[in-house]
């Protein structure tokens, strides 16, 4: 099995939990997997010991020798970084010959970037350098904000994951590289702590990033107008730059004592408190920017704990929450959240007790992260 090393711009990230599990199932899967990064922080425990972490030294003149200057592979490099205009071409070779320097050494044979902004051009350069093969995964941020030269950086991989439908399509219609579609997958064995209870309560949580392409702020004036109706509670767990004018609109709404801010958890204690909710709600849309929420692990990792998901019709999305798992309503559209929020409501218990069931079922069946690291393993044994 080749030895595999994934290339992240920071690592670890609390956010960023689908890199661990991902790197953890190719471990399983039979790899030796190696995590390069542009900046390191303090790891942990989650990831598996047979792992180590390289953090990418600055470029010295000592990354080139004659020898390397005058190789074929070099010139390949030089002219792939004239293709890229967002980074300076003595940028791309000083950072990617240091990298290719790490990869030769640590006899890597196969690089996988994840995200596809900057970094990503820096780790093509390497690989070129290095005479390996190189793929990379798309995410969000990465392709509708911070996407440039992404046509060039797409074609010059050997490979490229798409984590939807939308995407793949996207990136289909920009490259001629062949383009897998790959759901992020999720860890079963930490998420497994599932509901045995039923409960009338409508108790909704929230996980993830305070940010304006959340929804939140469409959600709040939702649960306000069916106040007098319905008692909703809603958890929100993790935190961001709207933390205060969401606090600030619970209160204006009148809502404060139905919404608790609790501020970021990790995976263990959401794994382990998901059961104690009746829904897990997402009400993603497209902020200002651009930006968006692709397929994201939150909903498969609240699904494989035995609870339904309420969300929006938005990019991968729509692929992860199916009929009887969850409900679905159009992104930015409050009269849209009241509709779905009610119709939630109005469920037997018993209904909403057996949507998490099948949610259970579906994440087992089709997002399983052993089974989606088999398929990137096998993508990777081919070239």
């Amino acid at each position: 099995m080749k030895h595999i090393a994934i290339l992240v711009p920071s690592f670890p990230i609390a956010s960023e939990t689908f890199v661990i599990t991902e790197i953890n199932a190719l471990v399983s899967a039979g790899h030796k997997v190696t995590v390069l990064a542009f900046t390191t922080h303090r790891f942990t425990s989650n990831l598996s010991a047979n792992v180590e972490v390289f953090n990418i030294p600055k470029p010295t003149i000592s990354d080139f020798s004659v020898a390397s200057l005058m190789s074929s592979q070099f010139f390949k490099a030089v002219k792939t970084s004239f293709k890229f205009k967002s980074i300076s071409t003595i940028s791309l070779l000083g950072y990617g010959s240091s990298l290719a320097k790490l990869l030769n050494k640590l006899n890597i044979e196969h690089l996988h970037c994840h995200f596809m902004h900057g970094p990503l051009a820096y780790g093509i350069i390497a690989a070129q350098l290095a005479g390996i093969t190189v793929s990379s995964i798309g995410h969000g941020h990465d392709v509708y904000v911070n996407g440039a030269d992404i046509e060039h950086k797409l074609n010059e991989c050997n490979f490229v994951v798409a984590v939807c439908k939308d995407m793949k399509s996207q990136f289909e219609g920009m490259s001629h590289t062949q383009t897998k579609l790959l759901h992020c997958g999720v860890n079963l064995n930490l998420f497994c702590h599932r509901v045995h209870a039923i409960n009338s309560d409508v108790k909704l949580i929230f996980i993830g990033r305070l940010v304006e392409k959340k929804g939140l702020q469409f959600l709040f004036p939702a649960i306000k107008r069916l106040q007098k109706h319905y008692y909703i509670s809603l958890d929100i767990v993790g935190d961001g730059p709207m933390y205060k004018a969401l606090e600030d609109l619970s209160y204006e709404l009148g809502i404060n004592r139905q919404i608790k801010f609790i501020g970021r958890k990790s995976p263990q204690w959401i794994a382990q408190n998901c059961k104690h909710y009746t829904a897990l709600v997402a009400p993603f849309c497209v902020a200002s920017n651009g930006d968006k929420d692709t397929g994201p692990l939150v909903l498969k990792e609240a699904m494989a704990c035995g609870i339904p998901v309420l969300s929006t019709r938005l990019m991968g999305v729509k692929e992860i929450v199916v009929n009887k798992v969850g409900m679905l309503c159009e992104p930015g559209d409050e009269d849209e959240l009241v509709t779905m929020l009610r119709a939630f409501c109005e469920l037997n218990p018993y209904v909403r007790y057996a949507m998490g069931l099948n949610a259970y079922k579906l994440v087992s069946r089709y997002f399983n992260a052993k089974l989606q690291a088999k398929k990137l393993s096998n993508w990777v044994q081919m070239l």
